[in-house]
């Protein structure tokens, strides 16, 4: 299904490992190292007009032959690349940011830890990969974190003579043709697909024009301009925090949708279905699966519901009776406030549930955010259109080269492979690594867990060091606000949309005896950074107060501390009524209640059984990604099809 060319998978020594599994880097990569180092001392003395004469001509040389994979082109370009960041921006590159600029260059992806310098060890295979003038798309898994690096790599991309372009959410095609048009292009990684989607129907409109209809058009004195695609290739794509985009974002399809539904469903009937719903009894009319999230009526349910029908209230009827029942079910039994989504200036948002983020754009398809909509009992909006779908699967096979980086991708080295052809590659750290992991504490209920992480944070924070509790729901942020606010511990609350705010306000998380409170820190792309005081009391301290269903986002937690050789430490909390242990293993959850002492927290060690159920959720969303990259495929082979038939 992908089709890679990285334009320097053919260098020897890149990895000293077998072809499958998580691979290191080979020694040899050193001498390259060495020989970039030894480039760049040649030349840090030159002016900046014989600087950008030598950029110049690495350009030239490279584009003429449409060849970044010599060896010594490569490595021209990385000094290049660390003398335009010396001198603009005053850092330097790492060792092992050189290895990883390598690695991320010859189309893999890069297991760099949280912490590690990888904003600008991107700039390393993104300067390459320009020199050719093909373009390259940098995704970062939200628009403020591409603003960010944007700004921060532009005067070094500048200095080297590339244009560098931003792409700006929902903003106009104009302004997107610029940004494609530039030998670097930051934005989300969904923004990329999305921009992909419209291109699609622009050029679809195109073929649908009717015989003499131009004509006709520009005697009428219409406009006859057709619409230009805003991208003007897929190149090569450099993915930040790949996992993430590619493994949990890529669950669910991207989905163009836009413009009211031609035909939609009558909001009294969403009401009538809900009160329709209320009356339904589990089991008998209707069987819950906890671990799909989803709800099928029985033979008794759905003979119920149509009896109901005859006493329906006038209006139209756009989809099945039993899906709009269905649909009531789910967002009374399923779908949960401040965990799904939140109700802000009467509107329902989603909650993203791998950033904890709230997305006032999205909605839920097929009748369901409506079927909310009238749950909360606020103002119903139209149904959308849907326009197009692509699964992040096929959009990123379009690229000819793809790398990425992230702190965990070796618990994903299988998938990056079967899905997307792409090898992982570790890199070591720029200092060895001090965090210390404390035993797993069990509780038989929420309430006992979140006050024993409450007390514990309290008396952390008083010795002066900064503690930082990750949460997977806003509704368990604020439940844990609560505890803090009731034991007198002064703290910050964060949820929903990154911004500058956000960021500076992780920033000031590391300061000594700051307590943080967040909602799923996967993606928030800022550094905690202790200060002096902080950092002798301990360095940061991270409670997670749930184990999340895929250990990646568990491990992206922990990473938050003790980065760069600093002190920290982590500790993970579980209780009996987590949704993880109650949706997949009841007697388990019995079992932890049952071994509680006279606190509430468990007397035996649970973790290898907790670990267990992780494994059997992680498998269970390896298989729903692999049923939709299936219908995918199918889908394709009958559009195919009927297209050859036409």
């Amino acid at each position: 299904m992908f089709q890679s060319r990285p334009c320097i998978a053919n260098y020897r020594g890149i990895t000293g490992q077998p072809k499958r599994g998580v691979q290191t880097v080979a020694k040899s990569t050193q001498d390259w190292i060495q020989r970039v180092r030894a480039r760049g001392r040649q030349l840090a003395p030159l002016d900046d007009r014989t600087f950008r004469a030598s950029a110049a001509q690495c350009r030239d040389r490279i584009r003429s032959r449409d060849d970044a994979a010599v060896l010594d082109n490569a490595i021209e370009s990385f000094a290049l690349t660390g003398e335009a960041l010396r001198r603009t921006t005053g850092m330097s590159y790492y060792d092992v940011q050189l290895c990883g600029g390598f690695v991320l260059a010859a189309g893999t992806i890069a297991e760099i830890q949280t912490g590690e310098g990888k904003t600008i060890t991107t700039a390393l295979p993104a300067v390459l990969h320009a020199w050719s003038g093909r373009g390259v798309h940098v995704a970062t898994t939200n628009d403020y974190l591409s603003r960010r690096d944007h700004d921060e790599l532009k005067p070094v991309y500048e200095l080297l003579g590339f244009s560098v372009g931003l792409l700006q959410p929902q903003g106009p095609v104009e302004e997107k043709i610029k940004a494609y048009a530039c030998d670097i292009t930051y934005g989300p990684g969904y923004e990329f697909g999305f921009d992909f989607l419209k291109d699609q129907l622009a050029l679809r409109s195109r073929h649908r024009t009717r015989l003499g209809e131009r004509f006709l058009r520009s005697l009428q004195g219409i406009d006859n301009r057709e619409a230009t695609p805003a991208q003007r290739g897929h190149a090569f794509a450099i993915i930040d925090e790949a996992d993430s985009v590619l493994i949990d974002e890529a669950t669910t399809p991207l989905i163009l949708a836009g413009g009211k539904s031609s035909a939609s469903t009558s909001p009294t009937l969403y009401q009538f279905a809900r009160r329709v719903s209320m009356d339904l009894s589990e089991d008998d009319d209707y069987i819950i699966d906890p671990i799909k999230r989803t709800i099928r009526l029985t033979p008794d349910g759905w003979k119920r519901i149509h009896r109901s029908f005859d006493s329906r209230p006038p209006g139209q009827l756009a989809r099945p009776w039993s899906q709009l029942v269905e649909n009531a079910l789910r967002a009374e039994r399923i779908l949960q406030r401040d965990v799904d989504y939140v109700v802000q200036e009467g509107q329902v948002m989603i909650v993203d549930q791998n950033t904890g983020r709230i997305h006032d754009e999205r909605k839920w398809s097929s009748g369901l955010h409506q079927a909310v909509e009238a749950k909360e009992q606020v103002e119903m909006t139209d149904e959308n259109e849907t326009h197009a779908r692509i699964t992040r699967q096929r959009y990123i096979g379009f690229y000819e080269g793809v790398a990425g980086l992230t702190g965990t991708a070796s618990d994903s080295e299988s998938e990056l492979r079967e899905f997307y052809r792409l090898p992982v590659v570790r890199i070591e750290t720029n200092k060895p690594c001090i965090r210390q992991p404390l035993p797993l504490r069990c509780f038989e209920t929420c309430q006992r867990k979140f006050d024993a992480i409450a007390d514990d944070a309290a008396g952390r924070s008083r010795r002066g060091q900064p503690v930082l509790i990750g949460t997977g729901t806003i509704q368990e942020s604020k439940l844990l606000s609560r505890r803090l606010t009731e034991q007198g511990i002064s703290h910050v609350v964060l949820n929903g949309l990154q911004d500058e705010e956000e960021a500076s306000i992780v920033h000031r998380a590391g300061v000594a005896g700051a307590v943080t409170v967040a909602t799923n820190m996967a993606g928030r792309g800022t550094d905690i950074k202790p200060d002096a005081q902080a950092l002798a009391a301990g360095g940061l301290h991270v409670a997670a107060a749930a184990m999340h269903a895929c250990q990646r986002v568990d491990r992206q937690l922990a990473g938050r501390a003790a980065r760069q050789g600093d002190p920290g430490s982590c500790q993970f909390y579980a209780a009996a009524d987590d949704e993880l242990i109650q949706s997949r293993d009841p007697d388990l959850a019995a079992e932890m209640r049952a071994s509680a002492g006279p606190t509430g927290e468990c007397r035996k060690d649970f973790s290898v059984a907790l670990r267990r159920l992780q494994r059997q959720a992680e498998a269970d969303a390896l298989v729903q990604r692999q049923r939709m990259v299936a219908h995918d495929d199918w889908m394709e082979s009958v559009q195919s099809s009927l297209a050859r038939r036409a």
